[in-house]
């Protein structure tokens, strides 16, 4: 009979290896193949480089021993494993929900919980922390054991005789996992007391004492909350075994004793209010801090906001002073503190927070103030750099010691490239609470592996929390029920494991291998600190400063002096050259960053005349600096699923530093690039962990192909910024007054100008003009300049230019002529604002959307005050202004004031998409009502340029009311938040040194044609061809002809019904006719369409 499930379970069977690996030969071929493709792609990518492990190396007993001793650790992992680990592939597996992947649980494998378990202990040896090793097997810890299981199965290491590889699986003494618990730590000694007070261990309340912060021995029952809040992490961690040898209390009573009232049980608020404290506890933590840090205090309850950054120093790292006044203040409020954390190698910039000043600083307040918290090192990238100072081991003990590892002759990489300060500040690492060390970052181990290191291994009992179903009695310890990850892969375990076995957790082990990655790291460093000279059109600045940079004030002459002694004794400089050096080995340990990790920004000079002579000025604009880097970025990054790895050949990462969080170091970092302003900085990170990078002069090419990058781009952040004659364009608003409103281009200097005038057309082009916009009120006509001018001279009272009128763009995006050949004279500047990122605010309103209104007794006009980078440009004629307080007076109205839509706070609206169609929701559409206030414009000067342009007294307007868009009988919107931030110079490269259609010079439309093209739906207020000039609407009901003239400010008077021709906005209108000057209020009855449901008006109108 056949298998119903035959053609299921075929396909199921090629899913899996298979219980007796019956997929063998698929998968070694898969494995294979995945191989060679490797070997390929790495023999493929840049084939002329030299090989980095020569075959001079391979013969080398160094490396020669260590694939030995690599296979056979390797052989004998695989073989335990395939011992010692669950058969979750076989169907008699019948136990957790678990087959092919790992259950990271001690039931589905107890040999890598074992060896997690000793690699935490390795890595809480590395860092100094006390970690008791079995007595018994002290002299071969960790290597040269194997693990046999004795008769009751207890898992004892024996001698064996034939391989002597795997290590000793101890009790715990040093201990590591995953998360910080200084919050449970903290308010112990408070579930303690309310233990002693109201349960069932009132009888320790007479007699069990603490030792106070400041020294002081006090009964626990008669300490202040100040106090309790204050013991030392020690003094807590130790109140456990203090009460098992001075009362006999068991574990298992004390669990019982203290569970109604620990802050797991009863949460964090009950404690406070019990205690009485009002002012909430705080962590601290440098403002560089990673993400993680408020991320974390907001899922443990704490609160981001009680999570107090420090401000950095010039070196980005915690200002100590800063800290110090924290402190203070803190003592002064009698304000708790959780811990400090000190950040031990940001990954932005590889900085170390002084870790030993900050312990010094713990033991003075505590004290001088009884004042104590936990100290946690953030060493998630710096921990593994501690290995840099442990010794490696010697003596008999460790015959198995590879052989190389014991001569002095390589020792010089690791203390060459470690800078004296730091070398402390690692070493402090051992005085910490707490260590988080990240073996995929600096370990050089796959991702993700995390561990954290305690100082005191009874800390990690402060969040345990037990599984029923996985727990069993006289279980072996299991790391999931630590912390709260729970569930994690093995495979991170062994890994790190293996890593350190091979490699070594010492100075010829990870710290022979940072120490040639830090010292490939500071040559590069020195190549991008000497890469620009003054004769350059740009500029390279790293972000950790030369030794003659931080003297202040700054000499430029010694500075200049420094590079050159750089280029001429380290990047002109093989390795050994550099060794041979005394002077280069003194320089080199006093550059580069403090951990491997090199940040730099790139800005450019322009070409400008000053006192008749062309000189370079370098760029001082934020924004424009950051669109260099960007396009760095993008060219050294793979960024895209279509980029390909082929012409990368050097991989960069880029970051933002926000000005809120570096402050002052970052108007540091911003002056030593010539740059002005409070935006934020975009800047590029290289990372050198691999240390093959710095012989054959490897580095020289790689930063020479980036200096031509470098160069390359410059010249498009040239045209970006450069002034020249080009074409522009204006909205035309109104028909009674002309006034023309400027499309605006943030990214190009040519258009970086928020512009308002009036001017004079000639009569016939103007009777033109308003004949067309008398057919169709709410078309959008366009000003432009025949003759390519600056805007300078476009914009300047009293000038005159030839100029055209375009309604509109056709298929082929060239726009349709209107008018040409005609004179605009008369220029009256209104508004002429300058865009550059110095002249922008800091931030968008947040109160109202604000508006520049202005135009005549019969019409007014508004266009949005442009403030900020990005923005959007929105521009209305026709607006109908109704006050109910104060007057606008028609010198008001002539030179320009502000308005201020308060219905709207522009903060909450920004980023508007930078997309070519709003669709109807949107708030700026024809007929729709705000309230407003109204304010003298701040900057009464009409050529002048913020910020501050609506810096007004929100409290003391002039006039308030409402202000009606024109619906589309009445006047024109016009709405981008597209052309004006977009990047005409995206598209372009740079190649041969030259620029390849260079955006300046296409005509007037590939500029802005974007912002007329026609898609699937357009603005109502947009037409394609001169035949569309009049929409019309078939409504049911009845529609008469009724007459609109110039001028009208109109609304609608609806009745159940009736439409008139030439009223086509929301609502039913009565048959009547409409004259100039006519104004008429709505009168809306039942059964009459409201806002929204009128046909044709959904943005596609119906023709």
């Amino acid at each position: 009979m056949s298998d119903p499930f035959g053609p299921e379970n075929n396909v199921i069977a090629s899913w899996f290896y298979g219980p007796h690996a019956e997929n063998y030969t698929w998968i070694r071929k898969f494995y294979k193949d995945i191989i060679d493709q490797q070997k390929d792609a790495r023999q493929g990518y840049f084939p002329n480089d030299p090989q980095f492990i020569t075959d001079q190396m391979k013969k080398s007993d160094e490396y020669v021993n260590n694939m030995k001793y690599l296979e056979e650790q390797l052989k004998l992992l695989s073989e335990k494993l395939a011992q010692k680990t669950t058969p979750f592939w076989s169907p008699r597996y019948m136990g957790h929900m678990s087959m092919e992947p790992t259950l990271p649980t001690i039931e589905s494998s107890p040999l890598t919980t074992w060896l997690e378990i000793f690699t935490g202990k390795q890595l809480c040896e590395m860092l100094g922390f006390n970690v008791q090793w079995d007595p018994r097997e002290n002299e071969n810890r960790g290597r040269n054991l194997k693990k046999n299981e004795d008769e009751n199965g207890t898992g004892n290491f024996e001698k064996n005789e034939d391989v002597e590889k795997m290590p000793r699986i101890l009790p715990i003494q040093g201990w590591g996992h995953i998360t910080c618990d200084a919050r449970n730590l903290k308010f112990y000694p408070l579930s303690l007391r309310l233990a002693i007070d109201n349960g069932s261990l009132s009888f320790i309340g007479p007699s069990f004492k603490v030792k106070l912060a400041n020294s002081k021995v006090k009964l626990l029952k008669d300490c202040s909350t100040w106090e309790l809040l204050n013991l030392k992490p020690k003094t807590i961690l130790d109140i456990p075994d203090r009460l098992s040898r001075e009362y006999g209390i068991s574990p298992e009573f004390m669990q019982n004793a203290l569970s109604d009232f620990t802050i797991q049980t009863v949460g964090k608020e009950f404690l406070e209010n019990e205690f009485g404290i009002e002012n909430p506890i705080l962590y601290f933590a440098s403002t560089t801090m990673h993400y993680s840090w408020p991320k974390g205090c907001a899922i443990t309850g704490i609160g981001s906001k009680n999570l107090r950054p420090v401000p950095v120093d010039n070196d980005a790292r915690m200002n100590i002073l800063e800290l110090e006044k924290f402190l203070q203040q803190c003592v002064k409020d009698k304000q708790a503190i959780y811990a400090v954390v000190a950040i031990m190698g940001s990954t932005e910039h590889g900085a170390c927070d002084p870790l030993h000043d900050i312990i010094e600083l713990r033991e003075k307040y505590e004290s001088q103030h009884g004042l104590s918290f936990v100290i946690h090192a953030d060493a998630a990238w710096g921990g593994y750099f501690r290995s840099m100072l442990v010794k490696p081991p010697t003596g008999s003990k460790f015959k198995s010691r590879l052989k190389g590892h014991e001569e002095d002759r390589d020792s010089f990489v690791p203390t060459l490239a470690l800078k004296s300060d730091i070398a402390k500040h690692l070493k402090s690492l051992e005085h910490c609470d707490s260590v988080t060390v990240d073996p995929h970052k600096s370990g050089y181990v796959p991702y993700p592996a995390g561990s954290i290191c305690y100082r005191d291994r009874h800390m990690r009992y402060l969040n345990t929390w037990k599984s029923p179903v996985i727990v069993r009695p006289k279980e072996e310890e299991s790391i999931g029920i630590y912390g709260v990850e729970g569930s994690k892969s093995a495979a991170a375990a062994v890994a790190t494991w293996l890593s350190h076995d091979i490699i070594g957790l010492h100075q010829k082990g990870y710290g022979l291998l940072l120490g040639q990655a830090t010292f490939s790291s500071i040559k590069l460093y020195c190549h991008w600190a000497t890469m620009s000279t003054n004769d350059d059109d740009f500029i390279v600045t790293p972000f950790n400063m030369l030794p003659t940079e931080k003297c202040l004030p700054p000499n430029l002459e010694e500075i200049e002096k420094q590079k050159q002694l750089i280029r001429s004794l380290i990047v002109e400089k093989y390795n050994h050259e550099i060794v041979e050096s005394n002077q280069a080995k003194k320089l080199i340990k006093e550059l580069g960053s403090d951990l491997m990790i090199n940040t730099f920004a790139c800005n450019f000079k322009l070409k400008v005349k000053e006192n008749g002579k062309e000189v370079l000025k370098v760029n001082e604009d934020i924004n424009e600096a950051n669109y260099l880097n960007r396009r760095l970025y993008e060219e050294f990054s793979l960024t895209s699923s279509e980029d390909t790895n082929k012409n990368k050949f050097l991989i960069l990462t880029s970051t933002q530093f926000k000005q809120e969080n570096y402050g002052d170091c970052l108007k540091n970092f911003k002056n030593r690039l010539g740059l002005k302003g409070n935006q934020d900085l975009y800047v590029l990170i290289n990372v050198v962990m691999s240390p093959w990078a710095t012989e054959f002069k490897f580095l020289s090419e790689l930063t020479d192909k980036f200096k031509s990058k470098l160069q390359d781009f410059v010249k498009l952040s040239a045209i970006r910024n450069t002034v020249e004659p080009d074409k522009h364009a204006f909205v035309i608003q109104g028909t009674d007054k002309l006034y023309f409103t400027h499309l605006t281009m943030f990214q190009m200097e040519n258009h970086r100008q928020q512009v308002i005038f009036t001017a004079d057309l000639p009569q016939k082009v103007k009777e033109d003009y308003e004949k067309a916009r008398k057919k169709d009120p709410s078309h959008v006509y366009f000003l432009g300049n025949k003759n390519k001018m600056t805007l300078e001279d476009i914009a300047c009272d009293g000038h005159s230019f030839e100029g055209v009128i375009y309604k509109g763009f056709d298929s082929n995006e060239e726009p349709i002529l209107f008018i040409e050949n005609f004179e605009v004279t008369n220029v009256k500047v209104l508004k002429k604002r300058h865009l550059a990122t110095v002249f922008q605010d800091a931030n968008y309103p947040k109160d109202r959307m604000p508006f520049y209104i202005y135009g005549t007794n019969q019409q007014l006009h508004i266009d949005h005050i442009l403030l900020k980078n990005p923005s959007i440009q929105l521009s209305a004629d026709c607006v109908e202004l109704k006050l109910t307080h104060g007057n606008l007076t028609q010198s008001q109205r002539e030179k320009g004031v502000i308005v201020h839509i308060t219905d709207y706070y522009e903060y909450a609206m920004q980023p508007f998409p930078e997309i070519k169609r709003h669709g109807s929701s949107f708030f700026f559409q024809g007929g729709r009502e705000f309230n407003v206030k109204l304010y003298e414009d701040p900057v009464s000067d009409p050529n002048k340029s913020g910020p501050g342009l609506d810096d007004v007294n929100i409290d003391d307007p002039f006039a308030k009311g409402t202000i009606r868009l024109p619906r589309k009988d009445e006047g024109c919107l016009f709405i981008d938040s597209y052309s004006i931030n977009k990047d005409p110079t995206a598209i372009y490269e740079v190649k041969d040194g030259k620029i390849k259609d260079r955006p300046l010079d296409e005509p007037f439309n590939k500029y802005y044609y974007d912002l007329f093209e026609k898609e699937t739906e357009a603005h109502w207020y947009e037409n394609t061809t001169e035949e569309n000039m009049i929409e019309e609407s078939t409504i049911e009901g009845n529609m008469t002809e009724g007459n609109t003239t110039e001028g009208n400010t109109t609304e609608e008077i609806t009745t159940e019904g009736n439409m008139t021709e030439g009223n086509m906005t929301e609502g039913n209108t009565t048959e009547g006719n409409m004259t100039e000057g006519n104004t008429t209020e709505e009168i809306t009855t039942e059964g009459n369409m409201t806002e929204g449901d009128m046909t044709g008006i959904k943005g596609e109108p119906k023709l």
